[in-house]
């Protein structure tokens, strides 16, 4: 986990909607945790396998967002494999803005929705592989990144590399309690 250089000690919430939304799957008793499975390209997603094992091994209340079709299957792939977690209806951009300023954490790969949560100053876990998170994200109090250990050219993207599968579960797991417990 790269924690050196990107840190922004203090920022204060610069996304905002005009809406607010209320989700009835919102829990009022666990933490609420939001799975971001897609991303822009296959080799900056987090395995649904692993997203399905980090939904077994938090006891939180977790939801899933998609985008698109390919995302859709993403999330009903994780869903079979972890049935608790809940599959949110298709959301709009204001939607989406305003679940996730509602949830603890936000857990994805290096894409926009995960992004999102650090503009929202929403906690969050962004995974990286392909793309450099030296680059892509800064680290505060709510926001934490962990990379493989692969070697990344931030000049030419390698997208056959996979190294985000690399990622194990149980670092993530322990990202998430030091920001959450």
């Amino acid at each position: 986990m790269s924690l050196l250089s990107n840190t922004w000690p203090e920022k204060k919430p610069f996304l905002f909607s005009d809406k607010t939304y209320f989700f009835k799957t919102l829990s009022s008793f666990k933490k609420n945790i939001l799975l971001i499975p897609g991303a822009s390209f296959k080799s900056k997603c987090y395995p649904v396998e692993k997203f399905a094992e980090v939904a077994t091994e938090i006891d939180a209340n977790f939801l899933i967002i998609w985008g698109n079709q390919k995302e859709k299957i993403m999330a009903d792939k994780i869903k079979v494999l972890s049935p608790k977690v809940i599959i949110c209806e298709k959301l709009s951009l204001d939607a989406l803005i305003s679940l996730i300023s509602q949830v603890d954490l936000v857990l994805g790969s290096d894409t926009g929705p995960t992004h999102m949560a650090w503009a929202l100053n929403k906690s969050s876990i962004t995974l990286f592989g392909s793309t450099p998170g030296h680059r892509n994200s800064y680290i505060t109090k709510n926001n934490r990144i962990i990379e493989s250990n692969s070697e990344v050219n931030p000049y030419k993207i390698d997208k056959n590399d996979y190294s985000i599968q690399d990622i194990d579960v149980h670092e993530i797991v322990q990202v998430y309690e030091d920001l959450l417990k």
